[in-house]
């Protein structure tokens, strides 16, 4: 869409010269004689035709969107935008991920089990004594004191030999385990939060650079589709000039002081004038559908024309060099990459840090039926709990820390190289900007007096023609240059804003 102004402005001039010359190599055009000149029966002059006022269209129908208002319905309504908000919620996800590895890490669990049953045995070692012939080997002694100790020992022993520990076949455990990375705390956690960090910020000043890129697009989408509807607008009054010229030429040739062949040459001119309307209107449509499509709207929708395209543009400013230093210290993009810089150096300590030996902190607490460290076991709950201190390292840990440092070492230096390569096309992209801009904006001064001189021109070629004074070849010139003079009022109008857009873009201006 960005070359449909030439091509609009080179369909309109073909096809409005295209006529006249089709119609000059028919048949050459005679003098106008004196005595034509000086006939009685000439009937008197239509009115002169409407000089197309251009100006009035390029300021704007009173109402419609304007390029502003267009970006901001684009930018709300663009994929491209949602999809890098979308990639900020993931890098938003990832920095809350790298958070939670502060918080100390708590594990519950609760197991049941069924043993076997077996045959435990005892605490004696000896011969087992039946405690029914105690009697009878205590009998023999005479001293009743004597005989009461010694059968209470032996009741004693006989219990002893006879017990047995007791088999507990279900058991119940319940554990709560805290621990916290005490060295990875600071040497590898931090570190790869504040690179989460970084990479969210990033991921938010990518939703500006496409809100940035998005409403550029649709700025200047919107001024193809303005510069589309002023050249219908020339080709639709240079079609209303042609036709009133005919009608003229034609009462003067009826009348005749005037040769069949003027006549001939200015029907050339109202059907090369109708082909330009036809492709005019084509080219609205075309223009039509690109800023529907941006902007999201249902296609066919008439969109009015609501800016006034040739408001004064403000000015560069500063000096080149201002600007450019500007530009490298506002522009999102940039800060993007900075940010991107600083993810993947916090990458590379995460991955340093974790080569070294970790330190955990870590507390049990046990709740267990019958609880194991309690002797003799019993068929209750009982709770026990334990603290410890654990160093661990391993060689593997060094080889995989080294490894993710390395990886992230070449992501930063593709970065800073991405940073220096996207600073080269930002002083490029503001210089062209800034070249472009005061060009277009002298471009644009030029074309009013060339449109106040072509209407002079043609107002007097008019004048003369009436008059006789002027042959209708030289009418037509005057009207062809009219006419481009007008394209190029439009065209310059419509460039001048294009090329303020492209700067504002380029010194990293407002989001839309």
């Amino acid at each position: 869409m960005r070359a449909i102004g030439p091509w609009m402005s080179s369909i309109v001039l073909f096809s409005l010269s295209l006529g006249p010359a089709l119609a000059s190599a028919q048949a050459p055009s005679p003098p106008a004689g004196p005595d034509a000149l000086d006939a009685p029966a000439v009937p008197p002059p239509d009115p002169a035709p409407r000089v197309a006022d251009v100006e009035s269209v390029l300021r704007g129908e009173g109402q419609g969107l304007s390029a502003d208002e267009a970006a901001r319905l684009a930018v709300a309504t663009s994929p491209n935008v949602a999809r890098a908000r979308a990639a900020r919620r993931m890098a938003s996800a990832g920095a809350m991920r790298a958070l939670v590895g502060f918080v100390p890490q708590l594990t519950l669990s609760a197991r049941y089990t069924r043993l076997s049953e077996i045959q435990n045995g005892g605490l004696a070692t000896g011969p087992t004594i039946d405690p029914d012939t105690i009697p009878d080997i205590v009998a023999p002694l005479q001293d009743p004191y004597a005989r009461t100790l010694w059968e209470q020992s032996l009741r004693g022993q006989a219990e002893l030999a006879n017990f047995r520990f007791p088999v507990i076949l279900d058991n119940f455990a319940f554990q709560a385990s805290l621990s916290y990375p005490v060295s990875d705390a600071i040497l590898s956690i931090l570190p790869a939060y504040e690179s989460a960090r970084s990479r969210e910020e990033a991921a938010r000043l990518q939703i500006a650079v496409q809100q940035q890129d998005v409403g550029l697009s649709a700025r200047e989408t919107f001024y193809q589709y303005a510069r589309a509807r002023a050249a219908l607008a020339v080709a639709q009054t240079a079609l209303a000039q042609a036709e009133t010229r005919h009608t003229q030429v034609r009462a003067f040739v009826e009348a005749g002081v005037s040769a069949r062949v003027d006549e001939l040459r200015l029907r050339a001119q109202v059907a090369a004038a109708r082909v330009a309307v036809v492709r005019a209107e084509a080219g609205v449509r075309t223009a039509r559908t690109a800023l529907t499509t941006m902007l999201h709207v249902e296609p066919g929708t008439e969109i009015a024309v609501g800016e006034d395209l040739l408001a004064p543009l403000a000015p560069a400013d500063g000096s080149l060099e201002e600007l450019v230093r500007g530009a490298l210290a506002r522009r999102d993009d940039l800060r993007a990459v900075r940010r991107i810089i600083r993810a993947a150096s916090q990458a590379v300590d995460a991955a340093e840090g974790s080569r070294y030996p970790h330190l955990i902190v870590q507390a049990t607490l046990d709740v267990a039926n019958p609880n194991t460290r309690i002797f003799p076991l019993t068929q209750e709950f009982r709770e026990t709990w334990d603290i410890s201190a654990i160093l661990r390292w391993s060689p593997h840990d060094v080889l995989t820390g080294e490894v993710q440092a390395e990886e992230a070492r070449a992501q930063r230096d593709s970065a800073r190289q991405d940073l220096r390569m996207l600073q080269d096309a930002v002083r490029m992209q503001v210089t062209e900007a800034a070249t472009t801009h005061e060009a277009a904006t002298t471009a644009l001064d030029a074309a009013r007096l060339g449109v106040e001189a072509a209407d002079e021109s043609y107002r007097v070629m008019t004048e003369r023609h009436r008059a006789g004074a002027a042959t209708t070849s030289e009418l037509i010139d005057a009207s062809a240059e009219q006419v481009r003079a007008q394209l190029d009022l439009v065209n310059a109008a419509i460039d001048a804003r294009i090329a303020n857009a492209r700067l504002r873009r380029a010194l990293g201006g407002e989001t839309p």
